[in-house]
């Protein structure tokens, strides 16, 4: 009964977590799960609201005002006010364009958040692919230690070899079962990760595939498609088109807001009615508003420029540490690495060589194994930076 509780337990662990075939599978829950995105399309939301708010007529104005005197049982006079103050017509135009100006900006904005939130899955998802590579590698390696350590047992036994080489595979063998451990440790830190960009729902990549990305071969050509189409840019841009506007609506709020009612007097039970219309202009805060939406629009210019620099230096830089790292990665010959693995080790079984000429070998050939998968891996998050406006 216990036996069969611990293999439940086991499995139901197994499948706590989702598990994604692509890095594109992955992107898709999270897009759809993030907490981040959520939020921020309810507040895009509710700043649209505000605005619309705020485009309405206020309510209307009823006032009430008895007098009282000596000699006369009551009220002897009575005045009601009633009044409805509007905005001069266009204003209401002009405030309804600011509003759906301000849907384009909080889109433009959400756009960017959900691009930086996918790109930094995206990366989590190649860091785990490469931790995936480095376990599929170690375990090969672990493997082939204790096969090694059970021939040297077996040579031991019979007088073939000596307590030092013995001793250095058991050594060997603690190092790769170390390695293994600090491997899943950074694993499940990785995956925790993409589990707060998943909205707290566990999700896990088991491939060690990475993703393929078109290579850039004319950087020229690719820079202008990139600014063209960035989201930072493109934020920038739509804050530049609604200071323009904001300052339009500015200039018009000079326009005066109208006030008209109704008024009764009463004089003794005998009623006066009559109208009232009024306007009121704004005379003095009207030009302050007009020289702080211009200085706005021109801040706004500014950082439409400084969000075009950022982007290119940003791109051209990625593109020159890929250009490098590229040039590194054509010269490392993996199957060659391989190959003298598989040398090595018939070396050591047909008794060619001794266990620590074997192990400072095969140590460095390992090493230059891991550093072209973090090589490799560290090209194609380079990529994926590239080609970040395409998530």
């Amino acid at each position: 009964m216990r036996r069969y509780l611990i293999a439940t337990a086991v499995a139901l662990s197994a499948c706590s977590a989702a598990l994604a075939d692509t890095v594109g599978d992955v992107l898709k829950q999270i897009a759809a799960n993030n907490l981040t995105l959520q939020s921020a399309a309810h507040d895009t939301r509710a700043d649209v609201l505000d605005i619309k708010a705020t485009n309405t007529l206020g309510g209307p104005s009823v006032e009430y005002s008895p007098f009282f005197t000596k000699g006369y049982s009551g009220v002897a006079e009575s005045e009601l006010v009633v009044s409805q103050e509007i905005d001069f017509p266009t204003k209401y135009a002009a405030r309804s364009k600011q509003a759906q100006m301000q849907q384009a900006v909080g889109d433009q904005l959400l756009a960017k958040q959900r691009r930086d939130i996918l790109l930094q899955a995206q990366l989590v998802c190649i860091d785990l692919i490469r931790v995936n590579q480095t376990l599929a590698m170690l375990r090969e390696r672990l493997g082939n230690s204790d096969t090694l350590l059970l021939m040297y047992e077996k040579r031991m036994e019979a007088g073939d070899a000596n307590a030092l080489e013995l001793n250095k595979v058991k050594l060997d063998c603690m190092e790769v079962h170390t390695l293994v451990s600090e491997a899943e440790g950074e694993r499940t830190a990785l995956l925790q990760q993409l589990r707060q960009l998943n909205g707290g729902k566990p999700i896990d990549v088991a491939t060690t595939e990475l993703p393929h990305y078109e290579p850039i071969v004319d950087f020229e050509q690719y820079r202008a498609l990139a600014l063209a189409s960035d989201a930072d840019v493109a934020v920038a841009q739509t804050a530049l088109r609604a200071a323009d506007l904001n300052l339009k609506q500015q200039k018009s709020e000079w326009l005066p807001s109208i006030s008209f009612g109704y008024r009764r007097n009463t004089e003794q039970r005998e009623a006066i009615n009559g109208f009232m219309v009024g306007v009121s202009f704004p005379l003095y805060s009207n030009s302050s508003n007009v020289k702080a939406a211009r200085e706005r629009r021109q801040s706004a210019e500014l950082q439409v420029q400084q969000a075009q620099h950022d982007t290119e230096a940003s791109l051209r830089t990625s593109y020159e540490q890929l250009q490098g790292l590229q040039q590194v990665i054509d010269h490392s010959d993996v199957k060659l690495l391989q190959e003298s693995l598989a040398l090595f080790k018939k070396a050591l079984q047909q008794g060619e060589i001794t266990a620590l000429v074997y192990y400072v070998e095969i140590n460095s050939i390992y090493e230059k194994l891991q550093r072209h998968i973090d090589l490799h891996c560290q090209s194609v998050k380079l990529l994926a930076e590239l080609h970040r406006n395409e998530l």
